[in-house]
């Protein structure tokens, strides 16, 4: 109970809040099959729904917030959606094994042949303190566990440089905040892994970072050339306190999280070093660093729950983070 006590204690103030908006994928109906592009898949253009094929696009109903989808092409188009793609949102689960995170749908995103982009609603936190936002992804694994499934580097728009970028716009400011951005490396390094068997995991992984008070929209962008290469998403919460006029000054994301390949990547907002202390779940603090960069190595860290508190000038906050 010692543990459990301490570490409750230690999150309480990241933790309490309440459900702004959100969704989970409840409401679009699942509809079977492929989705059909019937666009031109040489130019950029927006996704619609059609008759009988999965949704891509959602009007908000039911208490959750709605999404458009849209293409762009390589800069040497290829077939793009145009084939028949496993795109929309879906019942079928990412395996027998590994179901979604909340409720019994979500979204997917495979075998692109281009670039699919999908932005949900705007969500007002202009009244909201300590706003943040989560969401869980899952990036798919080969036949054979112990093999890479992505290629490239994401730096260029072309087929073999796949890529995953989801991030928040901040409106009011014009500003972007990145959760999770495969840009510069390879996909594979941020597939959760198994140093013990060599072999790469089908897991959820949970994205999150803090909110200022202004409008903002979440955008989720990707790029697959392979029937096998797949992204999914779920559990999507913009949460906050509504009433308080105090604006938080967390700017910060931490991924991936759990941590699987010995590091972490804190991205900040804003540039500068980071103060960066972590400590196990009976309050020993059992790392304290200056981070210039993004990338943490906590290759020394036991499997297991820890504290994570972040400083950057006259901010600070704290997150969980899990080491697999």
């Amino acid at each position: 109970m010692k543990k459990i006590t301490l570490l409750a204690a230690l999150l309480m103030g990241a933790v309490s809040f309440a459900q702004i908006a959100g969704t989970s994928f409840e409401e679009p109906d699942a509809l079977p099959g492929k989705y059909n592009d019937t666009g031109d898949a040489n130019v950029a253009h927006d996704l619609i729904n059609n008759a009988g094929e999965p949704l891509v696009d959602f009007i908000t109903a039911g208490g959750e917030i709605g999404f458009n989808a849209s293409y762009s092409p390589y800069d040497t188009p290829d077939v793009g959606l145009t084939d028949g793609d496993f795109v929309g949102v879906t019942d079928f689960t990412p395996s027998p094994s590994v179901l979604f995170t909340d409720g019994d749908k979500g979204y997917q995103m495979n075998d692109i042949d281009g670039n699919m982009t999908l932005e949900f609603d705007q969500v007002d936190l202009t009244l909201a303190n300590s706003g943040a936002i989560s969401l869980d992804f899952l990036l798919s694994i080969n036949d054979t566990p112990t093999n890479g499934n992505y290629e490239g580097d994401g730096t260029v728009n072309e087929s073999g440089s796949d890529r995953l970028r989801i991030y928040v716009r901040d409106i009011t400011n014009s500003t972007e905040i990145d959760l999770f951005n495969s840009t510069g490396m390879d996909l594979d390094d941020l597939v959760p892994f198994d140093a013990g068997s060599g072999e790469y995991q089908l897991q959820w992984q949970n994205a999150t970072a803090a909110l200022p008070n202004s409008i903002v929209q979440l955008v989720i962008e990707g790029r697959t050339n392979a029937s096998a290469e797949s992204f999914w998403f779920d559990n999507i919460s913009f949460d906050g306190t509504i009433g308080v006029n105090e604006q938080t000054a967390d700017q910060f994301a931490v991924y991936p999280n759990p941590a699987t390949k010995g590091y972490v990547n804190i991205t900040s907002k804003v540039s500068g070093a980071k103060n960066i202390s972590i400590f196990d779940v009976l309050g020993k603090q059992v790392v304290k660093t200056i981070l210039n960069g993004d990338r943490l190595d906590i290759s020394a860290l036991n499997s297991g729950v820890y504290i994570l508190k972040i400083e950057q000038g006259k901010t600070s906050t704290t997150k969980k983070l899990v080491v697999k």
